[in-house]
């Protein structure tokens, strides 16, 4: 074989794979068309195509006064689509100039000149999703609609707004752990976490293409599903009460450089708390919300304990509040244990007297001389108080109470025990206990939220919970009450410095020692729990401050008047809790009246009498009853929306109400309105005209 035939043989070898190959490459191409294609069709679009999540609008969080705590409001990322189908070349020069008029002047980031360059040269390069501006507000999102181009609508003048939401709380740091918050990189807190389910709705989404850029767009296969927004839900929360709480707890532990604190209000009969405030230092050494500490916080409650080891006392009849026991010089010895009084300024005490003077001897004595032979006995009535289980607030992160089992008890825990030691409670937890005690013995556990619903329809009611029975007898609870009510009316009563001629309170002062590095130091933790009135209790109060610094450390001196001050406020801002400041006075007299009216006249006519009341300083008009001593003060309020009850009024009073709703009057006869044409509770249209008819002889 020569060299020529060699070569031609190697040529035609080579040509033949490449043509083997070729065909093998038509081949594979042809069958991907013809039996792959939708398959990689539907890859493509898998690698192009996403459905994006689109968040619910959370449901708003209000006050018992219908004033919004905490709500979501919308902010929009604005984008333009250049290559939306009806917009034209020539719609898009008519208009740039305008519109780069309007970015300039509204952002001023960048001079009309610029704007109009950087339109242009994404008109140019067929931008779809061009961005103008991200978290633009609500009102500036709708002004911008009406923008050159913008106007034209999204299908001409490619207007893109894709809407996020932001929760806000128009009060600020205002109960912010209670009403809590929602984060991403951390779990949400408060009602927004423990209501969540509720709150947060059901996600929409769309679907997207990824187009240049990285970029995803929206767009429209009506694969898209709308968002389901989340319910409101209504607190107990009293916008007021919560106010003064935070500023007198934030004075106290201002003034004491304490480490943290809280303060707790919650109505009587329903449970509602009312309000709720936590304050702790920040690393920086600011006071904010940075933990519910009424909640979650769990100590040893120190002398506000011993409430619970009296009502024991009393309810199995062991001691009257006039029995006496004999402390000696403040130091007692229990089984090799000296515990000590820190005034003692009598060496022989009643039990009412050793309460509001807070003798850790006299009550240490009387429950281990009565239980130490029966440990189990007094460990059955912390269960009957409560005292062993959750509050059961609505709120997540609350522990369960330490109390241990009487079997682990040794020699010193009776003793320690009945002056709040060996055991941890929160604030809550205690509160909840006392609050027992002001409602005549019935145990309601404290709520936050009253109601949920959704576009104005209820959708869920909480109920209130109560105990089936009472937690001691009634004789027992009675004389637990003057006894609380004495340690602040007692002259050498630790709390008698926040005495009030306005309103009775009651409550029990508490200073537990801090545990720190296994041994009790010099460190405090005051405390202050009870309630007020104290004649006919409406609100139970716990202050608590932990660790204060200087003169004042003691729940007497810095927690007692924190509870004072929120007193004075919830008294003044809540008619149903109005009382008379000068009771001595008014029960001389037998003057027995009912009035409506202005408020300020009101107060005037009663002070000739003798009679004198705080009132808050928005009820400008008021039904008010005097019977026997006692006010009682339901607002009437100039509310444009309803026609108000003016029977009863004086002729002037009724026109300043009636006027306020826009509404026109007739009438007949001199006096006060005796009737009226248009029944209470009608819808008010502005010019409408009501009758009324006036007598001499209401």
């Amino acid at each position: 074989m020569n060299i020529r035939t060699n070569i031609l043989m190697r040529i035609y070898f080579v040509f033949g794979i490449i043509f083997v190959a070729g065909c093998l490459v038509l081949w594979k191409v042809y069958f991907i068309q013809q039996y792959k294609n939708d398959f990689w069709i539907k890859l493509s679009e898998q690698l192009n195509t996403k459905y994006f999540s689109i968040p619910a609008e959370r449901g708003n969080i209000y006050s018992a006064d219908d004033r919004l705590l905490a709500t979501s409001l919308p902010y929009f990322d604005i984008y333009v689509d250049f290559m939306a189908e009806g917009m034209t070349q020539s719609l898009f020069d008519t208009n740039v100039d305008g519109l780069s008029k309007k970015l300039s002047a509204t952002f001023g980031d960048k001079s009309a000149e610029m704007y109009k360059k950087d339109l242009v040269k994404a008109r140019k390069a067929k931008k779809r999703y061009y961005p103008i501006r991200k978290n633009v507000g609500y009102d500036l999102m709708k002004d911008m609609q009406q923008w050159p181009l913008f106007k034209e609508g999204k299908n001409k003048g490619g207007l893109i707004a894709e809407m996020q939401h932001r929760r806000k709380n128009p009060y600020g740091h205002l109960a912010a752990r209670t009403i809590g918050y929602t984060r991403d990189n951390a779990p949400d807190v408060g009602l927004e976490a423990s209501y969540n389910k509720y709150l947060s709705g059901k996600d929409g989404g769309m679907m997207k293409q990824k187009i240049a850029g990285n970029v995803w767009m929206p767009i429209q296969n009506g694969s898209d599903k709308e968002p389901v927004n989340g319910r409101d839900i209504q607190t107990t929360i009293h916008i007021n009460i919560q106010d003064v709480a935070e500023a007198a707890l934030w004075e106290a532990l201002d003034s004491s450089q304490a480490d943290f604190g809280c303060a707790v209000v919650m109505e009587v009969k329903t449970g509602a708390i009312r309000a709720m405030a936590n304050l702790g230092r920040t690393k920086s050494g600011v006071l904010a919300e940075i933990q519910n500490y009424a909640v979650t916080f769990s100590s040893q409650p120190g002398s506000t304990f011993k409430l619970a080891s009296y009502l024991a006392l009393l309810d199995d009849g062991f001691i009257r509040i006039n029995d006496s026991i004999y402390i000696g010089s403040g130091n007692w010895n229990f089984y090799g244990n000296i515990m000590r009084d820190d005034h003692p300024d009598s060496k022989v005490l009643t039990a009412s007297q050793a309460f509001a003077r807070s003798s850790n001897v006299a009550v240490a004595q009387w429950t281990d001389k009565f239980y130490k032979k029966n440990k189990k006995a007094l460990y059955q009535k912390y269960e009957a108080f409560g005292l062993t289980k959750k509050s059961n607030i609505d709120l997540l992160g609350e522990p369960t109470p330490s109390i241990s089992s009487p079997d682990k008890w040794s020699g010193l825990s009776i003793p320690w025990k009945s002056t709040g030691y060996e055991l941890m409670l929160t604030p809550l937890q205690l509160l909840t206990f006392y609050n027992a005690v002001a409602n005549d013995g019935i145990r309601v556990e404290p709520h936050l939220v009253e109601s949920v619903t959704y576009n104005g329809k209820l959708i869920k009611k909480n109920k209130q919970q109560t105990s089936a029975k009472s937690i001691a007898g009634k004789i027992a609870i009675q004389q637990a009450k003057a006894m609380l009510r004495h340690v602040v009316e007692d002259p050498h009563g630790t709390a008698h410095s926040i005495r009030s001629e306005f309103v009775p309170l009651a409550g029990k002062t508490g200073t537990a020692k801090l545990y720190i590095d296994g041994s009790f130091s010099n460190a405090n933790q005051a405390m202050f729990a009870g309630y007020f009135p104290a004649d006919r209790p409406v609100y139970s109060c716990i202050v608590m401050i932990y660790h204060p610094k200087g003169i004042y450390r003691t729940g007497g001196s810095i927690a007692a008047p924190v509870f004072r001050a929120i007193a004075d406020r919830a008294i003044s801002s809540d008619p149903h809790c109005a009382v008379l400041l000068n009771n001595k006075v008014a029960s001389k007299k037998s003057l027995e009246i009912s009035l409506k009216g202005e408020t300020q006249q009101i107060k005037a006519l009663l002070s000739k009498y003798g009679y004198q009341f705080k009132v808050g300083d928005h009820i400008s008009f008021m039904n008010i009853d005097v019977n026997k001593g006692y006010l009682t003060i339901k607002p009437q309020e100039a509310d444009e929306s309803v026609i108000p009850n003016l029977k009863g009024l004086a002729f002037d009073d009724a026109v300043y109400l009636l006027e306020n709703a826009g509404l026109k009057i007739k009438y007949n006869g001199i006096g006060k309105v005796t009737e009226q044409s248009v029944q209470p509770g009608s819808k008010a249209k502005r010019g409408d005209i009501i009758q009324l008819k006036l007598s001499t002889g209401v």
